[in-house]
């Protein structure tokens, strides 16, 4: 990989029906290795190419390291990874078997012991061509893996992650339910309401972030069935970490992240089912001036540059609430208290009290958020 693009943000392909031309481009005269969601009936290339089929559901590190050996066994000079975020943070991390100095052994061993991982500064080691068939995690476009660990889901950092090229194609997002596509764009939404909670952004970054988050909320709350709706909320996703929305000095500014993070791993339920139990809750204790979750002016500020755009409360806790009601997204059961403290010490454990990324938060604060977060009827 050249140094000229080790400081780029992916190059992006949008449009409806390119993701077969795209790809075949991309890999032309070049050793292909593509990894594809077993249940995604989608063809990215013209030519044969070798391909592994996995099963989203089974992403475990097991899997993880499975195809990194495959990948190290025959090294591919490009990789095409085809699915939803589970399938394309796999593939990222497992392409670091290609990188020198044992990067995706350290990547691994550091994730058993450790909820956050900082990879050496490096170039990727090969191209990845993303293709997402789901909207909304933007990890067709970022720099992060998820690896689900046995003891949680494990968060690695580092540009050798980020994809060379990223194809956003309407026609990949079709099969998606209406409620899909709109929980997709509440992650994308979320993580620009995240960054807001912070203080220490710039003018520019305010700023973007109210364009993109006002853009997703008007577009998702219309028809969202139409291809071009489907292809607005994918290239919106994009833009949150292609603009200058998410850059500020304070790097774990979405606070409720790591909270949803734990709620999703112990009731085994998607993360963005995780954050709209928690969401409003986390958002209580902003406006409530704790500062130790967030900066209620810039909360306050972002909110009210958005929320107008589809008439939602100015109360930003109850805006959100309000946005989650209409938009249908599910919640989770209640869990009983054992599974709260459990929870709790977990996010105290990888979080909390002196990690940065929720400094100053212990056990009895996170039971606190839990018991007044937005649980579904009935219990585990």
């Amino acid at each position: 990989m050249s140094s000229e693009f080790a400081g780029r943000v992916p190059t992006l392909w949008h449009g409806r029906g390119i993701t077969r031309q795209t790809t075949t481009r991309l890999t032309a005269d070049r050793e292909a290795l593509v990894i594809a969601d077993s249940s995604v009936a989608i063809r990215v290339v013209d030519r044969s190419a070798r391909t592994i089929e996995v099963d989203a559901h089974s992403m475990t590190v097991t899997a993880v390291v499975g195809i990194a050996e495959e990948i190290a066994r025959r090294p591919p000079s490009v990789i095409v990874a085809v699915g939803g975020g589970s399938i394309l943070d796999a593939t990222k991390i497992a392409s670091l078997s290609l990188a020198p100095g044992r990067i995706f052994d350290f990547a691994v061993e550091r994730a058993s012991r450790s909820a956050l991982t900082f990879l050496p500064d490096a170039p990727p080691a090969v191209d990845v061509v993303a293709v997402p068939t789901t909207l909304g995690t933007s990890s067709e476009t970022n720099s992060v893996g998820i690896l689900k660990h046995e003891s949680g889901y494990r968060l690695i950092v580092g540009r050798s992650l980020r994809p060379r090229h990223a194809i956003i194609d309407p026609c990949n997002l079709m099969t998606l339910t209406p409620a899909s596509v709109r929980e997709g764009a509440l992650e994308a939404f979320l993580r620009l309401a995240g960054a807001s909670t912070s203080s220490r952004r710039s003018a520019r970054g305010r700023r973007d972030a109210v364009v993109i988050g006002g853009a997703l909320l008007e577009t998702a709350s219309g028809e969202v069935n139409a291809a071009a709706s489907r292809l607005r909320l994918a290239r919106l996703s994009a833009a949150t970490q292609r603009s200058g929305a998410l850059r500020g000095q304070d790097p774990y500014s979405a606070r409720h992240w790591y909270v949803a993070n734990e709620v999703a791993f112990a009731l085994e339920v998607r993360k963005m089912v995780a954050t709209v139990a928690v969401i409003a809750a986390v958002w209580r204790r902003v406006c409530s001036g704790d500062p130790r979750w967030g900066d209620r002016e810039s909360l306050e500020e972002f909110w009210t540059g958005v929320a107008g755009r589809v008439a939602l409360p100015l109360d930003p806790p109850a805006g959100i609430a309000a946005l989650i009601d209409r938009w249908g997204i599910p919640t989770p059961p209640r869990p009983t208290a054992q599974t709260i403290h459990r929870i709790s010490a977990a996010a105290e454990t990888a979080w909390g009290n002196r990690y940065p990324m929720l400094a100053g938060l212990f056990a009895d604060d996170f039971c606190d958020l839990l018991r007044d977060s937005y649980w579904s009827e009935g219990g585990e």
